[in-house]
């Protein structure tokens, strides 16, 4: 399932939201950090906001597929039309 910029945006927005204690790390990344790494500080958030989505995914046993997707989906209805999207993709694909 493609995800528009503005989704991706949006989902990880939430996920923050969610997550003060995160959001104070990820707002404490600094360019000097970013630019040891080769990275626009932009990216650095953002692959560091969806590295810690994994780690509570993990934690708490949940697919960190579908916790993401939640932050993005404003109902429980549009979650699960998304997730029926991937299934279906996932069966095409492995169709042989």
């Amino acid at each position: 399932m493609n995800l528009t910029e503005e989704q991706l945006a949006k989902g990880r927005k939430r996920f923050l939201e969610g997550y003060p204690k995160i959001r104070l790390y990820i707002d404490a990344l600094t360019q000097q950090e970013a630019d040891a790494m080769g990275i626009t500080l932009e990216r650095l958030r953002e692959t560091e906001t969806m590295r810690y989505l994994r780690k509570v995914a993990d934690a708490t046993g949940i697919d960190s597929t579908e916790l993401f997707w939640s932050g993005i989906a404003d109902t429980a209805e549009e979650l699960g039309q998304m997730l029926e999207r991937q299934e279906a993709a996932m069966n095409l694909h492995l169709e042989i």
